[in-house]
Order: structure tokens, then C-alpha cells, then sequence
């Protein structure tokens, strides 16, 4: 499944209360992130999350989650089954973006999806 592993302390519940929706539209394609909900410790999120495809609604959850170990992973909720489409993997790489200009003093130390550079600081792709 697509996900980013993000290596810093980030403020999960900082980061719900200033989040933005999410709408990106290309013909009858839409990528959409838009209500967040906070775990009750703040120690982990869901982003909910449409992707429209072709005319085919894929609903899903995003799930940022922080560890003890001082990591942050970020990836479709285990509870949503979505076919891993290219705007499945985009839409988690936008919301990963976010996080990661939210909190410029983390890194990505591991991902399967393509970030832009600027966001990257030092991690590394795999």
C-alpha cells in the first residue's frame, strides 16, 4: 500500500486543526481530502479521503500515525481496501507534502510514492 515514513516529532493535533480541504479536478477525475479526525491521545489522525477515477468512486481513509520511537508513518488505513490506483498513490503523496511543509524539521527515511524534491529533504525513495 502507498505510504511515507517520516523521521521527527510532529504535532498531529497542530496539524488537524490548521488543515485545509484537499480538491484537485482534471476532467471527471477528482482527488479529494477534506475531514480530519483526531485520535483522542493525538496520536494519530484519519484523513477522509475520495479518489474518482474514470467514473469509479474510491473512498478511503489516510491514517498518520506517530510512534514512541520518534517516526511518523503515513498510509491508506489498513481498513480500507482501495485498488492501488495513481490517484490513490497521489492523493496520500499530496497529503504527505502537507505534513511534510507543516513540519520542514522532519525527513522521509522511506516511501513507495513519488514526492517532490523540495519536501524530500535527505530521505530516501524505496
Amino acid at each position: 500500500m502507498p505510504h511515507v515514513v517520516i523521521e521527527g516529532r510532529i504535532d498531529l493535533a497542530a496539524f488537524a486543526s490548521q488543515f485545509e480541504p484537499l480538491v484537485q479536478r482534471s476532467g471527471g477525475d477528482v482527488l479529494r481530502a477534506d475531514r480530519v479526525y483526531l485520535e483522542r491521545g493525538a496520536q494519530a489522525l484519519l484523513v477522509e479521503s475520495l479518489v474518482v477515477e474514470a467514473g469509479r468512486k474510491l473512498p478511503f481513509y489516510v491514517r498518520i500515525s506517530e510512534h514512541a520511537r520518534g517516526s511518523v508513518t503515513l498510509r491508506v488505513d489498513p481498513l480500507t481496501h482501495p485498488d492501488r490506483s495513481p490517484g490513490v498513490r497521489e492523493l496520500v503523496a499530496r497529503i504527505a507534502e502537507r505534513l511534510l511543509r507543516f513540519a520542514p524539521q522532519a525527513r522521509v527515511v522511506r516511501t513507495n510514492l513519488v514526492l517532490p524534491s523540495s519536501v524530500l529533504q535527505g530521505g530516501e525513495s524505496g
